[in-house]
C-alpha cells in the first residue's frame, strides 16, 4: 500500500474526529452552537467522502497490481 493512500486514510479520521467533536462539544472560539454544528457535519460528511475515494482508488490499484 502506497504512503498517500495510508495519508489519505488517517486524514479521513482525522477530520472525522475533528467534526464528531465539534458536535458533541460546547460552543468554542466564538462560533454559536448551529455555526459549530453545521461545520461538524460539514467535516464529518467530508470525511465520509474521502474514505470512501480512498477506498476506490485503493481497490484500483489492487486491481492493476494484479493484472501485471
Amino acid at each position: 500500500m502506497s504512503l498517500t493512500i495510508i495519508f489519505s486514510f488517517a486524514m479521513s479520521f482525522v477530520y472525522l474526529g475533528i467534526g464528531i467533536f465539534l458536535i458533541i462539544s460546547e460552543p468554542l472560539f466564538y462560533f454559536s452552537y448551529l455555526q459549530q454544528l453545521g461545520l461538524g457535519i460539514i467535516l464529518v460528511v467530508y470525511a465520509a467522502a474521502r474514505f470512501y475515494m480512498t477506498l476506490k482508488k485503493k481497490r484500483e490499484s489492487e486491481i492493476e497490481e494484479n493484472e501485471e
